[in-house]
């Protein structure tokens, strides 16, 4: 397990203004104490923003990770690129107070000398339910030297 998030109204808000999404199931919690799901909702992008915190101590202990920075720790610092998501799907909805963790598995390493690609399986689940909420196929990350 990883990191976790509290998914907070002030939070939605916020990615509500931010991204111009004001549509009320995320901000009108009034209106959306109506719905199936019995209040406001954390956006699904909301949720895709936060994979990559939410694994990024796990990812960083991959074998494979671990040993690329050993290898390069005294000549360079590593920057790490966030290439994207593969294959996202969003299984549930998350309220506000939700506390999101997420799991990381390799998938694909290749090592290109001062880079490291990292293909990494993620699910998002909610956390106390143990519930999915979110997956992604591949989270696409490269680990890359940099010259001080």
């Amino acid at each position: 397990m990883t990191a976790s998030v509290t998914v907070t109204q002030p939070m939605i808000d916020a990615f509500a203004e931010i991204t111009g999404d004001r549509q009320w199931i995320h901000t009108d919690p009034a209106r959306a104490a109506r719905t199936a799901a019995g209040g406001t909702v954390a956006h699904g992008m909301l949720v895709a923003a936060l994979i990559p915190p939410l694994v990024a101590e796990a990812i960083d202990d991959f074998d494979e990770v671990r040993a690329f920075e050993s290898a390069h720790a005294e000549s360079a610092t590593t920057e790490v690129i966030n290439l994207g998501l593969e294959r996202l799907a969003f299984a549930h909805p998350v309220p506000p107070g939700g506390v999101l963790t997420a799991d990381a598995r390799p998938r694909r390493v290749a090592d290109r000398g001062a880079e490291l690609d990292v293909d990494a399986d993620v699910t998002v689940w909610l956390a106390g339910e143990r519930r999915r909420i979110a997956a992604a196929g591949v989270l696409r990350l490269r680990y890359r030297t940099v010259t001080a």
